[in-house]
Order: structure tokens, then C-alpha cells, then sequence
């Protein structure tokens, strides 16, 4: 039902007026089509099960909205809606709890991936946190798995950075209008998504971001998905949403465990101890534990850099010093200076051309692992 359909429009008029999952059941059941629905009678509407409140949404909605206008609105910002009764709404989405009954796309692809995983965790990740995700997103980049996360920042952006850096389809699940990004700082990583993957959403034109719209978006952040991967959430993160919602859906839940230390992995350890999410350490492991280790035929290159491997020269003097307390383990610039007994602008200087030759890498703001 996307393009010109002739019943699209008051689909759209009346998610814009509020109307949810519930209420579209109930029309659909009692008019057949939104068209019908628009034009019914006040007395017929309430006969259908529509309550108080969303009468006078519903009542609201004809006196303010143009259907017309929504079509005209949607093809201004270069996207697409889905209905139910549309062949390319989303599979996976269809029948999970509470489905939403439009969706909104942005990009040149549709959100109805193969096989895809849910990428989620904190937005005050950790070096350690930044290293796992990249370290995972890669791995099923390779793989040909389609990573879906929430375009927040911390995880949900690295994750979408890792995937598009390595060629895999990526969407991003907006918690606002198909047009608001948020936060705004990540609105360049929302361009490149829409050149190879799509921004998605069930909130129409315009929509501002709002905090409980966040809760609600991420049951379609976890339905989209085969699996959902939780990486560093504390008590109270937004990924505990997506991860609830999962469970819900009866689809998978991974982990990956974090330092007994860090408040950022309380929430991802207390999952695996209760048995709630299973543990994972690597991305092997997770796409073999979903059968996904064929999806893209390049399992031998899960721990090994993709593509050939240019030779790197060889560590001066220097360069060698620093290396020697260099690990996989994210060291903070200000230990490499004490360890090395080196100024601090000479290690700073030597990082800047390690990292040039690719010897070593950073891992988070003046934090470095060697490569």
C-alpha cells in the first residue's frame, strides 16, 4: 500500500492523529479500509470500539487533516510508507506484540533484511565497550548480517559507523518523525545510512523525538532483528528496553560480559547471571549459536582483517618502547607516557605516526590498543 494507493492516505491522516495498533484492528475489522473508516459516523465509530479519547482524535484528525496532504508531505522528504495490508511491510514486524501499523522509511533499501542483529548498550561507552562493539559489528559486517541499532550515541553509532565502513546494510530505527534525527550530532551518520541501508520509524512527518517515544521504538528496533546483542548497559539503559522487548517477540538475546566494575556492564552481567541473555565472547560464537555462520560464506575471515594484509613497516627504537606496553587492552596516553618513562610529546607525536602506519589504533578519546 505504499505509493499511490488510493486507501494510504487516511492511513496516514490517522497516525497522525494517534490512532495505534489497537484502534487500526478495530476499523479495519468493522469498515474493511481506512477510506470507509474516514467517512464513517461518529455513532459508527464508537459502535467499532473506538473509546472517548480517540473519538476525538479521530473527529480532530478529519477536521485538521488532509490525507492528500500527507502523501504530498511524505514525498517531500524523500519517503515511503507501509501498511499492514502492504506486501512490503516488514515481515518480521507483522506479528509481533503491538505491530505497528504504518512505517515509515527513508533510504534505498527496505527494511526487510535476511538476517539481521540488534546492536544495542550504552550511550557513555567505555574504550572497553567501543572495542567490543567495533570488534562484533565487524565480524557480522563480514558475515553479510544487516546490524540494526537505534542511531543514539555510544554503541547504537559506532555500531551503524562499523557496518557501513565494511559494506553491510545498516537501519537505524528513529525514535521521532522519519526527518527528526536525534541527536542531531549524528544527522551526517544518517546520510550515509540512507546511501546503504534506510532510516526507519512508525511516527510520521515531523514527529519530534519525545523520552517516551524512545521505550516504545525499541520494539521495533528488536523486531526487525533475527537476535538482539547487548553490549555495556547499566541499570536503567534504554537497551534493557530493546532486550525486554526481544524477549517478548521470543527472539534471541546475547550479551557480552563487562568488568565486575563498571556501571556501564552492571545491567549485561546481571542478564547473563540470571540466565536471561545468553553469554557471548566472540562473533563466531554468536553467529554460530544463530546458525548464521553461511549467511555470507567468510567465516575464516571472522578473526582476521578483511582483505589482504599490507605490510606494515617496521617499529623504530621508539616506536618499539611504546609497543613493548602496548597491548589488546586500551591503555590511556597518560600510562603509555609513565610506562615508557618518554615526554609526553614525544609519545604523543610517535602515537600519531604508529597509528599513520597502522601499528596501533585508538580504542577511545587518548586511549590506544596496539594492533
Amino acid at each position: 500500500m505504499s505509493g499511490n494507493h488510493p486507501d494510504l492516505p487516511y492511513w496516514l491522516a490517522l497516525r497522525r492523529a494517534g490512532l495505534g495498533s489497537a484502534n487500526f484492528a478495530l476499523l479495519l475489522a468493522r469498515f474493511g479500509d481506512m477510506a470507509s473508516a474516514w467517512d464513517a459516523s461518529r455513532a459508527e465509530l464508537a459502535a467499532a470500539g473506538l473509546d472517548a479519547q480517540y473519538l476525538r482524535g479521530f473527529e480532530k484528525a478529519r477536521a485538521n487533516f488532509d490525507p492528500e496532504a500527507e502523501l504530498a508531505l511524505l514525498a517531500k522528504h524523500g519517503a515511503r510508507a507501509y501498511t499492514w495490508l502492504d506486501e512490503s511491510f516488514p515481515a518480521a514486524l507483522r506479528d509481533i506484540p503491538q505491530s505497528p501499523p504504518v512505517i515509515f522509511v527513508r533510504g534505498k533499501l527496505e527494511p526487510t533484511f535476511d538476517v539481521a542483529v540488534a546492536v544495542v548498550g550504552t550511550r557513555r561507552v567505555t574504550p572497553y565497550g567501543r572495542q567490543v562493539t567495533e570488534y562484533f559489528c565487524e565480524a557480522l559486517a563480514r558475515a553479510g548480517v544487516a546490524v540494526i541499532s537505534g542511531l543514539a550515541r555510544g554503541v547504537d553509532a559506532i555500531a551503524h559507523r562499523v557496518a557501513l565502513e565494511h559494506g553491510a546494510l545498516t537501519a537505524a530505527v528513529l525514535a521521532g518523525g522519519i526527518d527528526q534525527v536525534y541527536p542531531r550530532e549524528n544527522a551526517g551518520l544518517a546520510d550515509r545510512i540512507l546511501e546503504n541501508g534506510c532510516l526507519v520509524s512508525e511516527y510520521p512527518v515531523g514527529i519530534p523525538a519525545r523520552p517516551d517515544y524512545f521505550p516504545r521504538r525499541n520494539r521495533i528496533l528488536s523486531g526487525l532483528a533475527k537476535a538482539t546483542l547487548l553490549i555495556e548497559a547499566g541499570e536503567g539503559s534504554g537497551a534493557l528496553h530493546t532486550a525486554n522487548w526481544a524477549f517478548e517477540q521470543g527472539r534471541d538475546v546475547f550479551a557480552v560480559p563487562g568488568s565486575i566494575f563498571s556501571r556501564q556492564s552492571e545491567a549485561t552481567n546481571q542478564l547473563i547471571r540470571e540466565n536471561t541473555a545468553r553469554l557471548v565472547t566472540s562473533p563466531g560464537q554468536l553467529l554460530e549459536e544463530l546458525n548464521l555462520l553461511s549467511v555470507g560464506g567468510q567465516l575464516p575471515l571472522l578473526d582476521a582483517p578483511a582483505g589482504p594484509r599490507k605490510e606494515r613497516p617496521a617499529a623504530t627504537a621508539e616506536e618499539g618502547k611504546i609497543l613493548h606496553w602496548l597491548s589488546d587492552e586500551p591503555h590511556h596516553i597518560d600510562e603509555i607516557v609513565r610506562q615508557s618513562n618518554m615526554p609526553i610529546a614525544a609519545v604523543s607525536g610517535l602515537l600519531q605516526m604508529m597509528e599513520l602506519s597502522g601499528l596501533v589504533r585508538q580504542a577511545g578519546p587518548m586511549t590506544y590498543v596496539r594492533t
